[in-house]
């Protein structure tokens, strides 16, 4: 019994050891394989830019097939392959890569920046407009990223027909998202759709009654009109022949009480939150309005007439 024991001790003995001797000859393979493969990897990395930056797109292709085998997870190869295939109006591999990447999981957001930041490199945005379009078109899984990239990019371009159009789909899906509403109401207000980019702004304000950019927004916008206003009475009162002083003044008062009282308080708060000078001016514009009315025409010249006398 006792060498039955130290037999099979013996035997396991044996069978680490050789196990062991495995484990550190692959290791060793390892060690010789693995910088051969990066070495090898940034050597076409390299070369592959030079072909990027040359505008050599079917040699760029041929170098992130190989790029891809050796590093699957790494973003370069892919946001490469997608702007070469852009250039040579092959959707096919554009749609190819995209899948590659999704399958050897690439993030997506940091693919689209890639591709955003190799364009731009380049000078040619239109091309990452027309990619992002493409892959949309064709990957419908993925249609919400790629509206929320072409948000971003028509808002910057200040393409204000295309940004609202692309906010309306993301809105059918997320109704109540703030940053795609504004988005959308500053695209209509450059647009010149100035009232529905205010009832937009004021849709936002009800969700959101401490949004800062909301609050200047129709801070800045109600000021205008309040200001406006507020000149239009006086302008009346002196164009009209027989003026009744009390009427007058208790419709300034009335647009006081409400419009520019509403609008001081929108300033205030966005003051509180972010303080600045030009809040801070506009505050004391809208304060130091009174009912008072200009002097009227006829009142100067019965004024003359009594200092003549």
């Amino acid at each position: 019994m006792w060498l039955y024991d130290f037999n099979t001790t013996f035997a396991h003995i044996q069978l680490n050891i050789k196990v062991m001797k495995k484990f550190i000859y692959t290791l060793l393979l390892l060690s010789v394989a693995l910088p051969s493969l990066a070495t090898s990897y940034e050597r076409r990395l390299a070369r592959m830019n030079d072909h990027f930056d040359h505008a050599e797109w079917t040699e760029v292709l041929q170098e992130t097939k190989k790029m891809v085998d050796l590093k699957p997870t790494d973003v370069e190869p892919y946001s490469a392959a997608l702007v070469a295939a852009q250039f040579l109006n092959d959707i096919e591999t554009e749609n190819k890569y995209l899948k590659l990447s999704q399958n050897n999981r690439v993030h997506i957001d940091s693919l689209l920046q890639h591709v955003y930041i190799r364009t731009r490199l380049i000078h040619n945005a239109p091309v990452y407009e027309k990619l992002l379009l493409n892959l949309k078109a064709n990957n419908r899984w993925l249609a919400r990223v790629f509206n929320i990239y072409l948000l971003d990019y028509y808002n910057f371009a200040r393409k204000t027909q295309e940004t609202i159009n692309v906010a309306n789909e993301l809105l059918v899906a997320t109704p109540d998202n703030i940053r795609f509403k504004k988005i959308k109401a500053n695209a209509l207000f450059y647009q010149g759709d100035e009232r529905e980019a205010v009832e937009l702004y004021e849709n936002i304000l009800q969700r959101d009654s401490t949004d800062y950019e909301t609050l200047t927004f129709l801070g800045a916008y109600y000021t205008t009109y309040d200001l406006l206003a507020i000149s239009e009475i006086d302008s009346l009162y002196i164009n009209d022949a027989h003026p009744i002083d009390s009427v007058y003044s208790a419709h300034k008062q009335q647009i006081i009480d409400n419009r520019i009282a509403r609008t001081i308080a929108m300033l205030r708060m966005a003051q509180e939150m972010q303080p600045s000078e030009h809040l801070s001016n506009q505050i004391k514009q809208l304060s130091e309005i009174t009912s008072l009315l200009p002097t009227h025409p006829e009142k100067r010249k019965a004024g003359k007439n009594k200092a003549t006398k």
